[in-house]
């Protein structure tokens, strides 16, 4: 063991427990069991929560610090740039300025704006999942083959 307070246990004299985290952050698990690809349940802003003792602790004890490290992995290489959805956004704007050159009623504009905005959200969640998907099967192979030098 740690020395750390257990789970519950947020107060120590008045003070936190985590000085990292908010009151009441640790009372539950954070951590998913074995088997899921995403290591934490709750999804933060960053991506991670912010690293202390007893979120460390909860790793351990759930035996997920390489699951973590593959997750890291994955999050490192995912590009922040998305070809298709540029391509998407750039058809939709293109339609909508023939669509307002054109002079379509503004019943039609709105359907085509509308469309275009679910068409880019559609092809960026799609190359989104492709690419994650890509990387975890990498890291996958890495696992049971090695990592190339």
């Amino acid at each position: 063991m740690s020395g750390l307070p257990g789970r519950a246990a947020e107060a120590h004299e008045g003070a936190p427990a985590c000085p990292v985290h908010p009151y009441g952050y640790h009372l539950t698990p954070r951590v998913n069991p074995v088997g899921k690809h995403r290591v934490f349940r709750d999804a933060s802003v960053l991506g991670v929560p912010r690293r202390c003792a007893l979120l460390e602790e909860e790793l351990m004890e759930a035996e997920r610090e390489l699951d973590l490290l593959d997750e890291l992995w994955v999050r490192e290489r995912a590009s922040s740039g998305r070809p298709l959805t540029a391509l998407a956004g750039m058809g939709a704007t293109t339609a909508l300025v023939i669509a307002a050159v054109a002079e379509v009623p503004v019943g039609g504009f709105t359907g085509i704006a509308l469309g275009a905005a679910a068409a880019i959200l559609a092809v960026s969640r799609a190359e989104a999942v492709l690419l994650r998907t890509r990387l975890w099967r990498i890291r996958d192979w890495h696992k049971r083959v090695g990592v190339p030098r």
